[in-house]
């Protein structure tokens, strides 16, 4: 099917291990790519290591990097999993008159929760009530728990959980410290299961690929941080009840013709709600999922559109409806020096797909509460919620980070017992 991509040169935004993952497929399928950014190159720079070309410059100054691209005969660009990111390869892209799946203000739709929630409430889709600067000032008039956030930040920055107005004032600075435009949303705290849907569009047209339920860490209770998301979930005919048409419409509505969007949200026992969106690849990356079960890769898709202009590949093979678990499942460490840090198990065991070690012996992890901390991710699938638990298990007895003085910097272990067929 890439036959024609073979030598083609993509330059891909980004050097840590999420970015590896596009460098790795893109060579798969024959491409030449280049990794860039301000990062110096070093063990820790994980997808410049492996691409076949590195840059150690400032991708946010477009200008320049467009002319290098042109320089050295750049035939694609593509960043994912921030949009600070995806934002600077559109225009890169469309300075050197390249393909590119999303415009600007697309992005911006992604990029700014408040825009995002106004254009979920045009399209029907159902949105957390916000609370506006007036009724922070008249604070008995809210009603807790509710959750303060940045309006244009992303991996789980600047977050907080309040239950009490005498929690307000320090999640506000916060919030405002890590945003950009120095803008916060403020909205209710809904109770329930926390899901990311993702869909594939090609040619205007959208696929729902994945539908996954996620399990928040409960040692930094209020950070959001995610420790497992295990796909297909039960409450995914729900979100399809109430939510996927909506959200098509919605997709339909900005013009998003080609590429990969999800959508996170909570699912209550009567309720889906919608909360934020990415118009870029997700950091669960679901596309090894998709690929397994239904012969198509919508990173594979992204990249042939990328060089070509054409999400190549067949969109009526796509469907949420696995005949496995499949689980992205995540360790976090505390903040401090790493010392040493290993798997000690056996990367053959059946159902451990994959397995990336994101940090790296000398790198300092700061306590922030975001997903700068994950020091581990696995991939992993099971064909019953029992087998899944017993990999989890697994993985973390196997995983060790330890810093300088030789203790632990692990989060404690996931408890698996939640993994149930009710």
């Amino acid at each position: 099917m890439y036959e024609g991509l073979k030598g083609k040169k993509l330059l891909v935004i980004g050097s840590a291990e999420n970015d590896a993952n596009i460098v790795r497929a893109a060579q798969e399928m024959g491409v030449y790519v280049i990794a860039a950014d301000g990062t110096p190159q070093s063990s820790a720079t994980f997808a410049k290591t492996i691409a076949d070309e590195a840059w150690d410059v400032d991708y946010s100054d477009t200008e320049m990097m467009s002319r290098k691209c042109i320089e050295a005969g750049v035939q694609g660009v593509l960043a994912g999993y921030s949009e600070f990111r995806v934002a600077a390869a559109c225009s890169i892209a469309q300075a050197i008159g390249t393909p590119f799946y999303a415009t600007a203000e697309q992005i911006e739709l992604t990029r700014s929760k408040r825009l995002f929630k106004d254009t979920c409430r045009k399209y029907g889709v159902r949105v957390p009530r916000d609370y506006t600067m007036t009724d922070l000032q008249q604070r008995d008039k809210i009603r807790f728990p509710i959750i303060v956030k940045p309006a244009d930040a992303a991996g789980r920055k600047g977050i907080t959980i309040c239950h009490s107005a005498d929690q307000l004032d320090e999640a506000i600075e916060l919030a405002l410290s890590q945003s950009v435009s120095k803008t916060l949303v403020v909205e209710e705290y809904v109770v329930g299961v926390e899901f990311a849907a993702i869909y594939t569009l090609q040619d205007g047209k959208s696929s729902l690929t994945c539908f996954n339920e996620k399990y928040l860490d409960q040692e930094m209770k209020g950070s959001g941080l995610c420790d497992l998301a295990l796909t297909p979930s039960r409450r995914m005919e729900m979100y399809i009840a109430q939510a996927d048409t909506p959200v098509r419409g919605f997709l339909q509505g900005i013009g998003a013709m080609n590429g990969v969007a999800f959508f996170q949200g909570i699912v209550t026992e009567t309720e889906v709600y919608v909360f934020e969106m990415g118009y870029r690849l997700n950091g669960g990356n679901d596309y090894f999922i998709a690929e397994r079960e239904n012969g198509i890769s919508y990173m594979k898709m992204l990249i042939a559109h990328s060089l070509t202009g054409r999400m190549e590949g067949d969109l009526s093979k796509d469907q949420p409806r696995f005949g496995k678990y499949y689980a992205n499942f995540l360790l976090y460490a505390h903040g401090g020096r790493v010392g040493k840090i290993a798997f000690h198990g056996s990367t053959d065991r059946e159902g451990l797909e994959d397995i990336h070690i994101k940090k790296a012996p000398g790198m300092v992890i700061r306590e922030n509460g975001t997903t700068l901390q994950c020091a581990f991710t696995f991939k992993l699938s099971a064909r019953t919620k029992a087998e899944m638990a017993s990999l989890i298990r697994y993985c973390q007895e196997n995983a060790e980070l330890l810093d300088e003085a030789g203790n632990s910097m692990l989060f404690a272990p996931f408890d698996t017992s939640v993994l149930t067929d009710e």
